[in-house]
């Protein structure tokens, strides 16, 4: 069987068609990898309104981010501990657990240091960092109030609070930490 040409195939394109065309699909092409940019850009600077996406505060943004990074991590042992029926770890015990960061009962003064402190009955426990900011980031956990998290600006170090209650809701000031169920607040 012989191949016949149909009527599109039977009007030869000239040279400058094809020239064309190429510049067409490339022209395409770069609009749709610029479009793609600036979804992804739109994407990864917008944010939530929290400290950590503010775009003014790149760096410390950064360091907000691992704080509350690390503060998560060493959370995740705290609830070991009490799923497995012992007491909330102290600073010694985490540290043996997470060696990668620093837990000490005593001050933060950046993001991979962990103040840890239990409840006095030592069922619960709090978490601290603090940022580059001078923001002290704040996780506590008791098997009857749940997880809280917190935050307080403008501190020169974070010292995990004892508290033996469940905190109350309220805005995050340099005075006193500001508290909230399900996610770290706005500082």
């Amino acid at each position: 069987m012989r191949y016949r040409p149909s009527a599109i195939d039977s009007h030869p394109r000239s040279p400058d068609d094809q020239g064309l065309s190429l510049l067409v699909v490339a022209f395409g092409l770069i609009i749709t990898a610029l479009l793609v940019l600036w979804v992804a850009k739109a994407t990864l600077s917008s944010g939530s309104g929290s400290p950590s996406n503010s775009p003014d505060r790149p760096a410390s943004a950064a360091d907000a981010i691992q704080a509350q990074q690390n503060l998560s991590t060493a959370f995740t042992s705290v609830r070991l501990a009490a799923a497995g029926g012992q007491a909330a770890p102290d600073a010694s015990a985490l540290q043996a657990a997470d060696p990668a960061l620093t837990f000490t009962s005593g001050a933060s003064t950046g993001p991979g240091t962990i103040s840890v402190a239990t409840t006095t009955d030592g069922t619960g426990a709090a978490l601290a960092a603090r940022s580059s900011n001078a923001t002290c980031w704040i996780m506590w956990w008791s098997p009857t109030g749940g997880t809280w998290f917190g935050a307080q600006t403008g501190q020169a170090s974070c010292t995990a609070p004892v508290l033996d209650s469940t905190p109350v809701p309220s805005p995050v000031t340099s005075a006193s930490i500001g508290w909230q169920q399900g996610l770290f607040p706005t500082a």
